[in-house]
């Protein structure tokens, strides 16, 4: 019995985590919600053994700057930060993930130092959610993406483009483009040393997450994906945007807003769609993330549910000009921001092409955006966009409520009722990229007044 006990207790010692780090950890969690500008905020922690810690892997000190500190007890971690935000705490778990506490729940995973790369293509992308059939659902603003390729040889490709979409000027859209880059890459101990064909040199931060986990690369704190379809949805992000200021716009042959309108709803449903009086859909979003959205058409009523997990975190509700909110127990009137996204929802998407909700459309400027077409229009002072191909093919929506202006692309299409909707719709606002899948449609759901009371 007593060598029982002392295998017992070394080999509990031996498996028990250690109570200092010496990893950079890596994680996205989401927060806030898709009516307040739910957003994915990527983390990067530089831990030491001396209980400090970086999470600003953008400088040339990063091995040693020092922006909080950590302690770990009873395999619970806690950090404190020098710039006095709240601290966070993370459960250390036996496989050296670290687990959250607190808030919306995410993981802190560890990433390696490497020597070499194989062939590959990573891409740093963007997006904030708003989506579905404009019903409430979560909708975009801007779009960014650079990518860096690595030929495995020990040479290297670089190329950054960017979209900006609807802003508070009349310019329907804007795109920019800098000029691939290339040269020599060397990796070193976390780092990695650009020599450029013109002789510049740069290093920067640089740790690697293998395709069976997070499948990417950290340079500078920076996260860049593995790009599977880059090439695709480049085309798409560029039809999304337009080279088109105000003075340069040209209106000859174009077809007018009235034109455009018949179109669409001939493809995507026509009367089917004017029949819709109710609507529920539900659909998953990135962050693990579940939204059910109901909408009364001709009460001018809308509800908006978040969960995870099967927990309700939040509940918006707008009944025409008011509302109120519901979130972990607490419920406060809509503010301002919330009614007016809750508002423009409904005239974008297929449900905008509506005849009860499409007027505004019908009133709308139609200009080119390469070779497919961009009708703008207005609700009150507030700004929508639609995108639509030259096959006539409805691609995106944008508006904007604050300053950040906000994107959808729709994709892939099915149909039910007579009605073709996007099932996936990627949303951006020039900063983080998020997902949003249909996973269930109903059309004309009978809605009780159980369907619209508070938690």
């Amino acid at each position: 019995m007593k060598w029982l006990l002392t295998l017992y207790c070394i080999t509990a010692a031996c498996m028990a985590p250690a109570q200092t780090l010496h990893d950079v950890y890596v994680g996205a969690q989401l927060y806030n919600t898709p009516f307040d500008g739910m957003q994915v905020n990527n983390i990067v922690i530089y831990f030491r053994k001396d209980g400090s810690f970086n999470d600003q892997l953008n400088t040339t000190n990063w091995r040693t700057a020092v922006t909080g500190s950590y302690v770990i007890k009873n395999n619970v971690v806690k950090l404190s930060f020098k710039n006095g935000q709240e601290p966070l705490t993370y459960q250390l778990a036996p496989n050296g993930n670290l687990l959250s506490m607190a808030g919306i729940k995410h993981t802190l995973h560890k990433v390696k130092k490497i020597s070499s790369l194989t062939a590959a293509t990573y891409e740093k992308r963007s997006g904030s959610s708003r989506g579905g059939m404009g019903t409430g659902l979560p909708t975009v603003g801007a779009f960014s993406s650079s990518s860096l390729y690595f030929d495995g040889k020990g040479n290297f490709a670089f190329n950054k483009s960017g979209i900006v979409g609807v802003g508070a000027d009349d310019a329907a859209g804007k795109y920019e483009n800098e000029t691939k880059t290339s040269g020599k890459y060397k990796l070193g101990d976390g780092e990695i040393i650009f020599t450029f064909k013109d002789g510049r040199v740069s290093r920067h931060s640089f740790f690697y997450s293998p395709p069976n986990e997070e499948d990417l690369i950290l340079v500078d704190g920076e996260f860049y994906f593995r790009a599977e379809a880059a090439a695709a949805e480049t085309a798409v992000a560029e039809t999304i945007v337009a080279e088109t200021a105000s003075a340069e716009r040209k209106h000859d042959g174009l077809p007018s807003a009235a034109e455009l309108m018949s179109r669409l709803r001939s493809r995507y449903g026509g009367e089917h769609i004017d029949k819709i009086t109710t609507l529920k859909e539900t659909a998953t979003i990135t962050g693990n993330m579940e939204a059910v959205s109901i909408t009364d058409v001709l009460n001018n009523k809308i509800r908006l549910e978040i969960r995870q997990g099967g927990q309700l975190l939040m509940v918006k509700q707008l009944e025409g000009d008011s509302g109120w909110q519901w979130i972990k127990g607490k419920r406060s009137p809509l503010l301002q921001r919330d009614r007016e996204e809750l508002q423009l929802s409904v005239y974008q998407g297929i449900l905008g092409l509506h005849k009860k909700l499409n007027n505004y459309f019908m009133k709308g400027t139609v200009d080119r955006s390469g070779s497919d077409y961009m009708i703008s229009f207005y609700k009150g002072d507030r700004k929508l966009v639609y995108l639509i191909g030259s096959d006539y093919s409805l691609k995106g929506n944008a508006y904007s409520v604050t300053e950040a202006p906000n994107m959808s692309v729709y994709k892939n299409f099915n149909t039910s009722h007579g009605i073709t909707y996007p099932s996936v719709t990627e949303s951006s606002d020039g900063k983080n990229k998020l997902v949003v899948t249909t996973t269930a449609i109903e059309f004309n759901p009978v809605l009780s007044a159980d369907s619209w009371k508070a938690p």
